[in-house]
C-alpha cells in the first residue's frame, strides 16, 4: 500500500508539474470597425513532452438585426521538441464547413485540405498567431484553414519592448508579441476591406 501511494503520489506531481508548464492561456475580442463581433481564446495543456494548443475562432457580423456573417474556427495543435507533429482545422463559415488536417512523416508534414495533398519540410508551421517562434524568417508557413504553403514577406521590428512582425502579401497581418514572446496584439483587414483588430479580453 505504502509502495503504491508513493506511486500516485509521483504520478500526481508529474502531472501538476505538467499542467504547471504550459503557457498561459489567452483572450481576445475581435472587433471589426471598432466594433464588438466576436472573440478568438487559445488554451494549452501539456503532457508528456507534447504540447496542445486549442485555438477557436467565433465572429457574428450582424446587420439591422439579421446575422450576414458567421464564423467558427477551431484549430488543435500538437507540438513536440519545437516541431508541429499534428494538427486539425475545422472552419464553418457561412453554412460551408472545411476540414484541415496536418500530419508528422519521415519524410516531412503532410497537409490534407481541400485543395488536395500537400507536402512540406519537417519546419513547417501554421499561421495560427500564438507561436512567435512561428514568424521568423526560414520557417515553412502554410495556411490551416485550406491546408496550403504560404509564402509572406516578414517584416520583424522591435516594438515598446516586445516584438512586431507584419505580414506583406495575401491577407495581410499586423501580429504583435510582447518581451516575453506572449502574443498580445492583432490586426488584418476582413473579406469586405473593413479593419479587424483583436483587444486583450
Amino acid at each position: 500500500m505504502r509502495r503504491r501511494g508513493l506511486l500516485a503520489g509521483g504520478a500526481a506531481m508529474l502531472l501538476a508539474e505538467a499542467a504547471a508548464a504550459a503557457p498561459a492561456g489567452l483572450d481576445f475580442r475581435v472587433l471589426r470597425g471598432g466594433s464588438p463581433v466576436g472573440t478568438h481564446s487559445v488554451r494549452f495543456r501539456e503532457a508528456a513532452g507534447l504540447l496542445e494548443a486549442l485555438s477557436e475562432v467565433r465572429i457574428e457580423v450582424k446587420l439591422m438585426g439579421f446575422t450576414v456573417f458567421r464564423y467558427h474556427h477551431l484549430t488543435t495543435e500538437g507540438w513536440r521538441g519545437g516541431r508541429l507533429v499534428a494538427l486539425t482545422s475545422r472552419l464553418a463559415k457561412n453554412g460551408t464547413t472545411t476540414v484541415c488536417e496536418a500530419r508528422a512523416a519521415e519524410a516531412g508534414l503532410v497537409l490534407r485540405g481541400p485543395e488536395g495533398e500537400v507536402r512540406m519540410p519537417a519546419a513547417a508551421a501554421p499561421l495560427t498567431w500564438w507561436r512567435q517562434a512561428t514568424l521568423r524568417p526560414g520557417v515553412p508557413l502554410f495556411d490551416p484553414r485550406k491546408g496550403i504553403a504560404v509564402d509572406p514577406e516578414l517584416r520583424i521590428t522591435p516594438a515598446g519592448g516586445g516584438t512586431r512582425v507584419v505580414l506583406v502579401g495575401g491577407e495581410g497581418a499586423d501580429v504583435l508579441y510582447d518581451g516575453a514572446g506572449t502574443w498580445v496584439g492583432f490586426a488584418t483587414t476582413g473579406e469586405d476591406g473593413s479593419a479587424v483588430r483583436y483587444d486583450r479580453a
